[in-house]
């Protein structure tokens, strides 16, 4: 066997043990922490367990992630908490910013109902008007509501993506969700 392939086998078992090893401490931390992540995001979504198991399944592939640069994997508690709870936060403005009109009729949602004709001719008309309200925007304002609206991103991100200030995106936030409001009353 050349020293090439023996140094490739060796390099095999150690990922395999490195991977085994995340695996074993990723599980014993889902065990010790489970609970305390899933009653946080039980008061934030209201009892909705399905909810917040979305939650926790979110915390802990963060966590997954995070836990190679994580300075003491053991004392988790603090980070944790602040990880849950913002994406609590986050899932709780993006799913009242769904649940308005304009944006079920951008995305198209259905609510699962039947619809008649004329209320599909309605819908499909209001999906029209929803649209070009949209597509009316300044490009900055559009590109902002969308980053923070439809793809759940915060402010902070926003503002590090493009490379504005704080005041500056929530300002644009501000003015381009009032002009979506005013064009979709009129």
């Amino acid at each position: 066997m050349s020293g090439r392939t023996a140094a490739s086998k060796v390099g095999v078992i150690d990922e395999v043990g490195r991977d085994d090893d995340v695996a074993a401490r990723l599980d014993r931390l889902y065990r010790r922490h489970h609970r305390q992540v899933f009653q946080l995001a039980m008061r934030y979504g209201l009892g909705n367990e399905a909810w917040a198991e979305d939650i926790v399944q979110d915390v802990f592939l963060t966590l997954l992630d995070r836990l190679p640069s994580l300075s003491d994997p053991e004392q988790l508690d603090g980070w944790l908490y602040r990880v849950t709870s913002n994406r609590c936060l986050r899932k709780l403005r993006r799913d009242a910013f769904l649940n308005r009109p304009l944006v079920r009729w951008l995305l198209a949602r259905d609510d699962g109902a039947e619809s008649s004709p004329e209320q599909q001719v309605f819908a499909r008309r209001d999906l029209e008007r929803a649209r070009s309200a949209l597509a009316a925007l300044p490009a900055r304002e559009r590109v902002i509501v969308g980053m923070c609206h439809l793809d759940g991103k915060s402010q902070r991100e926003v503002c590090e993506i493009l490379g504005l200030s704080k005041g500056y995106v929530s300002k644009l936030l501000a003015r381009g969700i009032a002009r979506l409001e005013e064009a979709l009353d009129e």
